[in-house]
């Protein structure tokens, strides 16, 4: 007796199939009864396009090894179109020796009338589906010119038709795009939105990827991204946070002096953070001794505890955003911002911050210059975000404006806090002087300067 198994399929976009599982199923399974074979699998893929290759874990490459192994004689689908686009997969059930059996006729592949046959009708299938493609790509290129979104779904901090803002979310990224641009890990910033309840547009907890997946999208600033071309067209929808916010953090992401240093964040205010007196260098790191006991080291310059230095500069933060001008002084000023002027110079940096590698390739710098400028150009970057953007400045302007300072910053996690000191002040750390208590605490050699 003839062995059959049936192959069913539907694509990722189902809108519009003439067929569902359930109807190829009574399909095919009435053309093995009505030829009196006996069936013995059925192979089944979901959310799969045949116009592109299905692997290994896909019920197409399951039936093929099956194939190979003689478990059947003869495929069956209710159409060619279900069971295959391209004549590498032809050529891969040729290959396998097993015949094709649909509504429309059967073919034997075995032999040359078959084979050729086959190919005919492979070839119409791909014509077809390359056919679909250029009408929903220049059906998806109006909808953009339109400013509508391709394929609306639900994402964090818009409704399910994506036309609306859902406030709650909405604010949330708005929270991470200034924990992040003031210096707040992605993996912080998922946690964050776990313990809110927040979930991705499949429904699981957020990750780093994920996180970084939001940032980067430009529907955020209410525009919609062409990935092909990588142009970008005004959305119909409302912005979540402006332009240069949602750019300043895409550069952020892209940069790969970031990605290289991405790790665990600093539990300590200081390290990385203050200058040494001696050195002059902002090398500043956290050590322990034999007991335990945390110190801030740079190399043999100085050695100084960690917990009663960070003490001290955490009361000058406190006690400076307690102060009754506070929150005038500190809040971000815009009016007199010229925003072209900046956004133009921006796009100059990160030129030259591009053609560095260029250079160094050349020979016009060496390792040490490309360095040292690409340290300065990042520094001005920063600064210019810092100024377009809505967001670094805010997390200070939360603990200002605060009836209780103390309790707010009590409240933030290291990076927070040290995102806020650095908004502040500059913190040189300078060598302890015999008759200071040697290797141990003085607020004397601790020099602060607070910015304007």
């Amino acid at each position: 007796m003839t062995k059959a198994a049936t192959y069913l399929r539907i694509s990722s976009d189902p809108t519009g199939q003439q067929f569902g599982i359930g109807t190829q199923r009574k399909h095919t399974t009435a053309l093995v009864e009505a030829r009196g074979w006996q069936l013995v699998e059925e192979y089944s893929d979901n959310d799969t396009s045949a116009s592109k290759e299905r692997g290994p874990g896909t019920a197409w490459a399951r039936m093929l090894n099956d194939a190979k192994a003689g478990k059947f004689d003869v495929v069956v689908a209710v159409d060619m179109d279900r069971l295959l686009r391209r004549t590498q997969d032809l050529v891969t059930l040729i290959e396998a020796g097993v015949k094709i059996a649909t509504a429309d006729g059967e073919l034997d592949l075995s032999t040359a009338d078959g084979e050729f046959r086959g190919s005919m009708l492979a070839a119409i299938a791909r014509f077809e589906a390359s056919r679909k493609r250029e009408r929903q790509m220049r059906a998806y290129q109006q909808r953009r010119e339109q400013g509508m979104l391709v394929n609306p779904r639900k994402v964090l901090g818009y409704s399910a038709d994506g036309s609306d803002l859902v406030e709650d979310e909405a604010d949330a990224i708005r929270r991470a795009y200034t924990d992040f641009l003031a210096g707040v890990s992605l993996g912080q910033i998922a946690r964050d939105w776990n313990a809110q309840g927040f979930a991705t547009s499949r429904g699981n907890p957020f990750r780093v990827a994920s996180v970084r997946y939001v940032l980067s999208s430009p529907r955020n600033a209410g525009m919609i991204l062409h990935h092909e071309s990588g142009n970008v067209y005004p959305g119909s929808f409302p912005a979540i946070v402006s332009e240069d916010t949602w750019r300043a953090a895409a550069d952020k992401l892209r940069d790969p002096a970031r990605i290289s240093h991405s790790g665990t964040q600093p539990r300590w205010l200081l390290s990385g953070q203050a200058w040494c007196g001696r050195c002059g260098e902002r090398k500043i790191k956290i050590g322990a001794t034999d007991n335990g006991v945390r110190k801030y080291r740079c190399g043999s310059h100085l050695s100084r505890l960690a917990e009663p230095t960070d003490e001290y500069i955490s009361e000058l933060v406190i006690a400076r955003l307690s102060e009754p001008d506070a929150v005038e002084l500190f809040a971000p000023d815009g009016d007199d911002i010229d925003r072209e002027a900046l956004r133009d110079e921006r796009v100059t940096v990160q030129a030259r911050m591009d053609g560095l590698a260029g250079l160094y390739a050349d020979g016009v710098l060496d390792g040490d210059s490309v360095r040292s400028t690409s340290a300065a150009l990042r520094k001005r970057l920063n600064e210019i975000d810092s100024t377009l953007t809505e967001g670094p400045s805010s997390i200070l302007e939360d603990v200002a404006s605060a009836d209780d300072v103390r309790a707010v910053w009590d409240g933030l996690d290291a990076v927070r806090r040290r995102a806020v000191m650095d908004a502040l002040m500059e913190v040189t750390l300078l060598p302890v002087g015999r008759g200071r208590g040697g290797f141990g605490f003085d607020y004397r050699t601790i020099h602060v300067e607070w910015k304007e």
